[in-house]
């Protein structure tokens, strides 16, 4: 048979789809029904049960199951489905396959097994022959369903002009399934859901089956067109709407917690729903309110297994394993020869950064079902997060032969085929993968970086992470976004998966875009605050110690105050301590996710403010023997996480008591689009000091100006005080006055690279080469790959016998590939003859000579390093 899937080998995931809205539409629909088919389903169980009132027999039997079995009274849709069912009616058979679900939704696959079968002997036979398959297949007998599920193929070759819109759907399941084996027949799939939402477009079902599928082969943006059709005629469908907020979560929007509880308003009793409401709430680390929300799940069905499967996860991440083994056990109960459950906690122990016990999770579910193609997926990612790359490769491998359209297993493969453009740099501790040609000059940077983030942040934490750690710098942001997620399009800079860390190199963005070196040592600090705590430390606590470790290392590294976080604050608009992972994991608007690592990091710095980098070690220590956040501010500060809030509220706003008189905020909008602005005296005075410079009012300018910057000292971003009161010193020509403003901006902020080379240029002209060589310096953390730069470092340099400087910008020039390599080398001898390392100078001036033998200059110096006398 195999037709099917020739005619449409060719075909993509996302080509097949028809639009529902465009289907024909029943012109003079049943009340019944057309209530149903809308989601009124108060008003469609009513109409309908008036109908079958006054007549048994009437079709509106069959909606009055449906619409009881969507919203969770599934004991009575199972009654109501048995007393019709009694009656010859054409739709006995479409009555015996609901009633059947019922019995499954209540648990009780005995009797829907038995309804199902009643169904063989219908018009809708083909259903009935899916649903006996999938219940074989969900009682772990593989290999008998997919006898079953391989006979549709003919079925729909040999009849496909006389099957109705249910038996297309039932093909495109049995189809589905078939994919196990054959992931082409993936594509048949599609085509038969949309055959099937063509024939009849009341059959929603079909829409949301296809959007749940495209949702797991990564076809994000064709799902989301499957189901916004069904949600613009049913915007209440229970089940369309999880699979949207599935969708939403995998795409990083914030409106899923909405689409869930929308769910559940309408089948209060959903196993799936109330199951991904816990999961939400083990995201934020809320696992006792995990646990509550995954029980109500069981409500009509007491094995269920997505709440167990949620349950074994909360109990693990909070430490109870003997709950975890008991609701694992429950959950598997369910799901023999499934590895469902192992992939959803793969998932979980993921996105909690437990990647080493996400792996072994991965591990069990292949052994439970080898034809996973996801838990080979998983179990790949997660063996390259813990830094075992060829065995991850290995996995990812047959990950994709068993299904092509992994997004994941796919892209990342991809990614490993170009790490052959890649070379590792080695340090005592560390290994770093940067593209070759990129080799050479990073080599110079982060070889000293890395080892002294390592000494620095280990002698700070007590612990040692065991060498070596390994870096990987992607030249591409969507190679760096594979790398950490498995898909593009992810807006973080680095990632730190324990012992591996990978981030975008300094070429992947725009030069002031971001500062690398400050990157590299906050996810670095990850690094040592996951290893300390055995990957336990609450996310807003690993991430507000990695900015302020930033802050520490430099003065102009890491987020700081502004006025847009002391607005945020001021209009309750950020999470308190308490709270403070929901600003990581559900943001409510734009910018709450870059002001919440701000606002961790002053937590931790509070932190060790009051009890020292002991308490901040004994408040890690507490996650590593497995407590509560509140635990630990119990166990450090001597008060619970709640009281905490108030106290760190009052030690935010007398530490920065000025910034906070000077904004007040304004807020408009709602939900994603909520904006929140601040105004107040900064804004006036700003304001005004605008006006005054358009107008060319110098005095006036820098008085307001002064006064700006005085109410808010720590704010030098773009359009700050400092950076207006430059502008103005410059056209006057006060280039002292500049100096102090430039020197204040560059001081202040980590990727202000023009505004360092002007200072530069200033402090040099006045003599200050100390002053000269330091901002040139800082420019290297934003962007090491102008050459400019470095000549102007290396001549100031050398002119001044700053002789590290100058070799460190000497080497560099020749890493940059420069076209006259040879004088770039003998340079480079020079720096070396004047710092006195004859062996150096020797090494590069013969490797100049290598490729210009006659090059006079580099002849004089070769015969200066040979003779003493000489080079005196």
């Amino acid at each position: 048979m195999r037709s099917l899937r020739r005619a449409v080998t060719l075909m993509v995931l996302g080509a097949l789809l028809t639009p529902l809205a465009a289907c024909g539409q029943d012109k003079a629909p049943q009340s019944a029904a057309q209530l149903y088919r809308t989601g009124k389903y108060v008003e469609a169980i009513r109409a309908a049960e008036e109908a079958v009132a006054a007549d048994s027999t009437h079709p509106a039997g069959l909606v009055l199951v449906r619409a009881l079995s969507d919203v969770g009274r599934w004991k009575d849709a199972a009654a109501v489905g048995e007393r019709l069912s009694g009656r010859p009616s054409l739709l006995s058979g479409a009555l015996a396959i609901a009633v059947g679900r019922a019995h499954r939704a209540l648990g009780d696959d005995r009797t829907a097994g038995t309804w199902f079968t009643r169904g063989l002997r219908s018009r809708d036979s083909l259903t009935a022959r899916y649903e006996l398959a999938q219940l074989v297949f969900d009682a772990g007998r593989h290999e008998d369903a997919m006898r079953a599920f391989d006979g549709f193929i003919d079925v729909y070759n040999e009849n496909r002009r006389a099957l109705s819109a249910a038996d297309l759907r039932a093909v495109a399941l049995s189809v589905r399934m078939l994919g196990r084996r054959d992931p082409q027949l993936f594509k048949d799939a599609i085509r038969a859901f949309d055959q099937s939402i063509a024939a009849d477009s009341m059959e929603l079902d079909a829409g949301v089956e296809l959007g749940q599928m495209l949702l797991e082969k990564f076809s994000y943006a064709d799902a989301l067109k499957a189901l916004t059709a069904v949600l613009a005629v049913n915007p209440n469908h229970p089940r369309a709407l999880l699979v949207m907020a599935r969708l939403d979560a995998a795409e990083g929007r914030s409106t899923g917690p909405a689409r869930v509880a929308k769910s559940l308003e309408v089948n209060p009793h959903d196993p799936e729903a109330h199951a991904l409401v816990a999961m939400q709430a083990v995201d934020v680390e809320q696992y006792a309110e995990a646990v509550t929300a995954a029980k109500r799940g069981l409500a009509a069905d007491s094995g269920a297994p997505a709440p167990w499967i949620a349950i074994a996860a909360a109990r693990l991440l909070s430490g109870d394993s003997t709950g975890h083994v008991q609701a694992l056990a429950r959950a598997h109960a369910r799901l023999p020869g499934s590895a469902r459950a192992e992939v959803t906690l793969a998932d979980v122990m993921a996105r909690n950064r437990l990647y080493a016990r996400a792996a072994s999770f991965a591990q069990q579910g292949v052994a439970r079902d080898s034809l996973d193609a996801r838990a080979h997926s998983l179990l790949g990612i997660n063996d390259m997060r813990t830094g075992r790359v060829e065995e991850g490769r290995a996995h990812l491998d047959r990950s994709f032969k068993l299904d092509p359209y992994d997004a994941w297993a796919f892209n990342t493969l991809k990614l490993l085929d170009d790490f052959k453009d890649y070379t590792e740099i080695k340090t005592p501790r560390f290994v770093v993968l940067v593209e070759t040609k990129d080799a050479p000059l990073m080599e110079i940077f982060t070889a000293p970086l890395v080892e002294a983030a390592y000494d620095s942040l280990a002698a700070r934490y007590g612990f040692r992470p065991t060498p070596p750690v390994r870096v990987e710098m992607f030249r591409s942001s969507a190679d760096f976004s594979v790398r950490a997620v498995g898909l593009e399009g992810l807006g973080a800079l680095g990632v730190s998966f324990g012992n591996v860390v990978a981030m975008d190199s300094p070429a992947a963005r725009k030069v002031g875009e971001f500062n690398w070196g400050s990157t590299l040592w906050h996810e670095l600090t990850h690094t040592f605050t996951l290893g300390v705590t055995g990957n336990r430390v609450p996310r807003w606590v690993s991430e507000g110690l990695s900015v302020y470790e930033e802050r520490r290392a430099r003065p102009e590294w890491g987020a700081a105050i502004t006025p847009s976080l002391v607005a945020a604050w001021k209009a309750g608009k950020l999470n308190p301590v308490s709270k403070l992972n929901n600003g990581f994991l559900r943001p409510r608007f734009p910018e709450e996710i870059g002001l919440s690592y701000a606002l961790a990091s002053y937590v931790c710095e509070m932190l060790e403010a009051e009890y020292g980098i002991a308490g901040v070690r004994t408040f890690l220590k507490a996650f590593t023997d497995g407590k509560t956040a509140n635990q630990a501010f119990e166990q450090v500060a001597r008060v619970g996480i709640e009281a905490f809030d108030k106290r760190f509220d009052d030690w935010f706003r007398k530490k920065f008591v000025a910034e906070f008189k000077a904004v007040d905020a304004v807020t408009s909008g709602e939900g994603r689009e909520q904006v929140v602005k601040w105004e107040g005296p900064l804004f006036v005075a700003m304001r005004s000091a605008a006006t005054a410079v358009a107008g060319q009012q110098w005095d006036e300018a820098v008085r307001l100006l002064e006064s700006a910057k005085g109410m808010f000292p720590a704010w030098a971003d773009a359009g700050s005080p400092y950076h207006l009161l430059a502008e103005v010193h410059l056209k006057r020509g006060d280039t002292t006055a500049a100096i102090r403003e430039l020197t204040a901006i560059t001081q202040r902020s980590e990727t202000a690279f023009e505004e360092n080379l002007q200072l530069s240029r200033l402090l040099r002209g006045r003599g200050d080469v100390a002053g000269a060589v330091q901002a040139m310096e800082r420019t290297l953390w934003i962007s090491p790959f102008d050459a400019a730069v470095h000549d102007s470092l290396a001549s100031l340099a050398s002119a001044n016998r700053m002789h590290a400087q100058a070799i460190q910008a000497r080497r560099a020039l020749v890493a940059l590939r420069p076209t006259d390599r040879a004088e770039a080398l003998y340079q480079l001898a020079r720096a070396y003859a004047d710092a006195g390392d004859v062996a150096s100078a020797r090494r590069e001036v013969l490797r100049a000579l290598d490729l210009a033998p006659n090059f006079e200059k580099a002849q004089e110096l070769l015969l200066s390093l040979r003779n003493p006398e000489v080079r005196r």
